[in-house]
């Protein structure tokens, strides 16, 4: 598999049935399985920033199972086929890249379209007219911090779901912030400068429960831990560099906002929400980032080039999305 001199390898979003190829992947998972007669064969998550896709190897499994992790980058052989529906990878042959692969930087992970002091410029206003010189004094004292700054820039806020790419926590911050400040308005009842912190803090834990190399995956103590633990920490951290500037009341509930910022017990929240801004803050959380998901999909869908009117059934909500488009069928005509 020589590199070819001004060969654009393929992106998982660019291909189709029938396709022969030679192009670059990272690894996601790896997993041994057998035959009926005890024959071992891989079966591997790829991925680059497109998406991810399917592999089967039947050759050397024994070997490349041992060669292959997690976060490998890869050089892969294969034709592109279609098994119970599903658009797969039937992989020739597989190696690990090497010092001299020539491929794009960042091929593997997407990151933000847009220059993230587009997003960085609504929190800091909104910080800066804050009226409670506690959370003032919080947030002047986080902002100072260069380290912090870099790494919630370029932090995802989701391993696949929402806001899966480099800059995605920015992003969806910043579009917390805005929401907020715009429901504060009708609401006037609503406590602005804690919602507003809250919006900016509630998925700080990300920084700490997701890496982002060749792919997006959880650290050991994202798994072990979860975002929310490990913001509640940060947070409890940074009100006690705060000191006596930030009273009692007002440290309770921005910790309660963090900790309950997802809802429901199931959805891994220690507690559920129990004031307006913390009901506020789940809601705004949940449509912001159900609505980036949903326009990834749709986004997907028509690179595809599909006419259908639906996508591909979406498994983590257990539906097909609607897209729109010409009827396939005659429901007018029915009954």
């Amino acid at each position: 598999m020589a590199d070819q001199p001004g060969n654009s390898w393929p992106y998982i979003d660019q291909l189709a049935v029938g396709d022969r190829l030679d192009s670059f992947f990272a690894v996601r998972k790896v997993e041994m399985r057998h035959t009926r007669e005890n024959k071992p064969f891989l079966i591997l998550d790829l991925a680059d920033r497109t998406g991810h896709i399917r592999a089967k190897l039947w050759e050397d499994a024994d070997a490349h199972y041992r060669a292959l992790t997690p976060g490998t980058v890869v050089k892969v052989r294969a034709i592109v086929e279609e098994y119970l529906g599903n658009t797969e990878l039937k992989l020739h042959l597989i190696r690990p890249a090497s010092d001299t692969d020539e491929f794009e930087a960042d091929r593997f992970v997407a990151r933000a379209d847009h220059d993230p002091d587009t997003d960085w410029a609504p929190i800091r206003e909104a910080v800066a007219s804050m009226q409670h010189d506690g959370l003032k004094q919080l947030f002047e004292t986080l902002f100072a911090d260069e380290g912090f700054i870099q790494r919630f820039t370029l932090s995802p806020a989701g391993k696949q779901w929402h806001h899966a790419y480099l800059g995605g926590l920015l992003e969806h911050t910043a579009s917390l912030v805005q929401l907020a400040q715009q429901l504060c308005e009708h609401y006037p009842q609503l406590n602005r400068d804690l919602l507003i912190a809250g919006a900016v803090l509630h998925d700080a834990g990300k920084l700490w429960e997701l890496e982002a190399e060749t792919t997006i995956d959880y650290t050991v103590r994202g798994r072990l831990e979860g975002h929310i633990v490990l913001g509640g920490e940060f947070l409890q951290r940074m009100m006690e560099e705060v000191g006596d500037e930030l009273d009692e009341e007002t440290r309770v509930q921005l910790k309660h906002l963090v900790l309950s910022h997802q809802g429901e017990l199931a959805n891994s929240s220690p507690v559920v929400p129990m004031t307006r801004e913390a009901f506020v803050l789940y809601y705004l959380d949940e449509i912001d980032s159900k609505l980036n998901a949903l326009d990834r999909i749709l986004a997907k869908h028509d690179r595809a080039g599909s006419k259908e009117p639906f996508t591909e059934y979406v498994k983590l909500i257990e539906r097909f999305i609607y897209r729109g488009g010409p009827a396939t069928g005659r429901d007018d005509d029915a009954g």
